[in-house]
């Protein structure tokens, strides 16, 4: 699908709401298949990608018992079925990589394919580690889906991970649930950590310790009432947008304030830019409202350490940096180049195309600016994250931006382009909420 975008007024102050957590969304629906009794998911993110995860659990014996636009119920016994058929994770890495962990459980053969974005993205980092666990698993050369897990028995263990990665941690601490003794992970840095707070409170016997790491004990789960609060990821494309022009102003009334997540925003600060937090919620996940006000922009350096709290906005500091007057570095982020797309490469594609000044790196880019932005064709490459970061590059850009493939939003983000479309819509009153 082909897009026509053009400039916003830099004048904009308006209130955005954004749709429930992707990380908890996941999480809440796949780790009811462990628990007994109904889960109870408030604010859920219904997309493509969380439509896998609700796909997958039911093909394993999890009860749909009511689904609204706002609210899911979810019924688990416990102890997962062994599927008819093969499950589509869809174009959803989370979903593949947590349910590898959870097909632990089943007392048979789980297959596990997706589509040809998925079936070409790395496997490796998650079925080495579960394998040394005592289970089978076959997958196509070099790791890739579909893949084969033959679950049922399985021992614990200790793991030390080489790259912090929340979905392989997740995929061992959830395998831990149903194992024959504890499994205790390490990272190099801090990941994202919903999955230890979720299943704590699901009822696991769970320990976290700076020197050696989480470690859970085997035993079962009970289900929960959930509310999910913004997702920080998709409240990244609006701050960057208020960011991006010292006169917008945008407020996200609901966004997730876990630590782990929201290193975007604290960068945001670093570069200049004005953030008011106010915290409403803290149980399971901390939550409250942000507030974006665009300011003067100064550059930026990233290293590795910086990058697990912000791995999908990453690409947002590369466009913000554009418009810094001096020379931004990011390294440190070779995950970006086996998402969905090699984001690496795409981002500076597309930000090269309208005229920035951007050398790439194996895990970065460097950036020179400040640089007038121009109108340009850009393909997002099926990418979701990538069509969002166009956009908000469009509208400071001098003339018209056509982008291919905006319609990879919707496994993320399925109204953003309404939300975007209204908010550049002339009139553009102050104050106003889309």
């Amino acid at each position: 699908m082909t897009m026509d975008l053009i400039a916003l007024d830099n004048a904009i102050d308006v209130t955005i709401p954004v749709p429930g957590d992707k990380s908890l969304t996941h999480r809440g629906i796949l780790f009811s298949l462990l628990a007994r009794g109904d889960m109870e998911i408030s604010g859920w993110l219904d997309a493509g990608d969380t439509r896998s995860s609700l796909n997958v659990v039911q093909a394993l014996g999890v009860q749909l018992i009511e689904e609204h636009p706002d609210r899911l119920v979810l019924r688990g016994t416990g102890h997962p079925e062994e599927p008819l058929v093969p499950l589509d994770c869809g174009n959803s890495g989370t979903t593949m990589r947590l349910t590898s962990g959870l097909a632990l459980a089943v007392p048979g053969l789980v297959v596990l394919t997706g589509d040809s974005s998925l079936a070409e993205r790395p496997m490796a980092r998650v079925i080495q580690p579960l394998r040394k666990l005592g289970v089978s698993i076959l997958a196509r050369s070099q790791s890739r889906a579909p893949l084969a897990i033959q679950g049922g028995n399985h021992s614990g263990g200790q793991f030390a991970l080489s790259v912090a990665s929340a979905q392989v941690k997740s995929a061992l601490l959830l395998a831990g649930i149903t194992a024959n003794e504890p499994v205790t992970v390490r990272e190099p840095a801090l990941s994202r950590d919903h999955t230890e707070r979720l299943l704590t409170a699901m009822g696991a016997r769970l320990k976290t310790d700076s020197k050696t790491g989480v470690t859970v004990e085997p035993g079962g789960l009970h289900g929960l009432t959930l509310k999910v609060p913004g997702d920080p990821s998709a409240a990244g494309f609006w701050g960057a947008l208020a960011a991006l022009a010292p006169h917008r102003s945008v407020n996200i009334p609901s966004m997730l304030f876990n630590s782990t997540r929201t290193g975007f925003f604290r960068v945001m600060e670093r570069m200049g830019v004005g953030l008011t937090w106010i915290l409403k919620g803290e149980s399971p996940e901390p939550w409250g409202s942000v507030r974006v006000f665009g300011q003067t922009l100064s550059p930026v350096t990233l290293t590795e350490e910086d990058v697990p709290a912000m791995v999908d906005e990453v690409p947002l500091l590369a466009l913000l940096a554009t418009q810094a007057p001096g020379t931004s570095v990011i390294r440190g982020a070779r995950e970006l180049r086996v998402k969905e797309s090699d984001r690496i490469w795409v981002t500076a594609t597309i930000l090269r195309a309208m005229g920035a000044t951007v050398d790439v790196h194996e895990d970065g880019w460097t950036i020179y600016g400040p640089t007038r932005l121009h109108g340009a064709s850009v393909d997002a490459r099926g990418d979701h994250r990538m069509a969002m970061l166009a956009a908000v590059a469009a509208t400071i850009a001098e003339g018209h931006t056509i982008l291919e493939g905006g319609q990879s939003v919707a496994i993320s983000y399925p109204q953003f382009f309404s939300q975007y479309r209204a908010l550049c819509q002339p009139p553009r009153p102050e104050g106003r909420s889309l």
